[in-house]
């Protein structure tokens, strides 16, 4: 394996099980963060570092050159159409890199929240760019389940605003896993996926499972939409982070996420991981 590969948002979540499987196949990795002194771990296993943020064109474009492909993960906020454009742009400027992003579940015009309404924006710009492109529409994380961490290990309680809703939440590992595939591999040019777990299942069903891995009582409490929106401003998220949060619950609360798709399978091969899965892997090892 000879690519060289550029990941944005290298010291985060999804590209910290990204970026080894890539230096693993032998790909070279180009790895874009705001602090190379955070992101030594990645150059001690054979990354190489660029610095900058998402309003350096300059940084972004050096760190883009002659690249192969480019996965771009920028984060959400109000700003997140410019950050995707300065990426887009550094692509551009490299000549005709594969472009695979990570985009929102249900992004459209009409998507029930502003976070969906600006990736949507940026797909379009992708789409219309003349490059080559893979877009990914992920659902929920499982791993968002960790801003409850503290509540279920102290009170056994997970609080959400979502209502008895279903959802598709996904295993972030899947959406890496789908990530590294379509980087090594050919064959999802031009695509829009939309990643899924396997079982749509409620907040009250995943409560019962965390109950069982652990072997001690876990309930899920539903909250008000304005309680969700306190506690995204309590955590610091700001105005636009609380207003974003509220309207997802609403949605979920209402069944728009209910829903799965054998997407994670059609990119690698392999089934999706379900919930309790996860509580085994993840979740419990973190509460013990």
């Amino acid at each position: 394996m000879n690519k060289k590969i550029l990941v944005t948002g290298a010291t985060g979540n999804i590209a910290g099980f990204v970026i080894p499987q890539l230096l693993q196949a032998g790909a070279t990795v180009h790895a874009y963060v705001r602090d190379t002194n955070k992101a030594a771990h990645l150059a001690e296993i054979g990354a190489k570092l660029f610095e900058g943020d998402f309003s350096n064109q300059e940084a972004l474009n050096k760190a883009a050159e002659g690249v192969d492909s480019i996965l771009a993960i920028t984060p959400a906020g109000p700003d997140a159409v410019t950050q995707g454009e300065v990426v887009l742009k550094a692509a551009l400027h490299s000549g005709s890199p594969y472009y695979v992003r990570l985009s929102a579940i249900g992004a459209s015009q009409d998507a029930p929240t502003e976070n969906g309404r600006l990736h949507f924006h940026t797909d379009q710009a992708v789409i219309k760019s003349g490059l080559t492109y893979t877009i990914l529409r992920s659902h929920y994380f499982m791993q968002n389940l960790f801003a409850n961490i503290e509540t279920i290990a102290t009170e056994g309680k997970v609080y959400l605003g979502m209502g008895d809703g279903e959802l598709g939440i996904i295993d972030v590992r899947d959406i890496a896993d789908s990530f590294v595939s379509l980087l090594l591999n050919e064959g999802h040019e031009n695509k829009i996926y939309t990643p899924t777990g396997p079982e749509s299942i409620s907040f009250n069903e995943v409560a019962e499972i965390i109950s069982q891995e652990l072997s001690k009582p876990v309930a899920y409490v539903p909250t008000s939409i304005q309680a969700v929106g306190e506690a995204i401003i309590a955590a610091g998220w700001g105005e636009w982070g609380a207003d974003v949060m509220m309207n997802y619950s609403k949605a979920y609360a209402e069944g728009w996420g209910n829903f799965t798709t054998d997407d994670v399978e059609t990119m690698t091969g392999k089934k999706a991981r379900n919930f309790r899965l996860f509580c085994q892997e993840v979740l419990v090892p973190a509460l013990n």
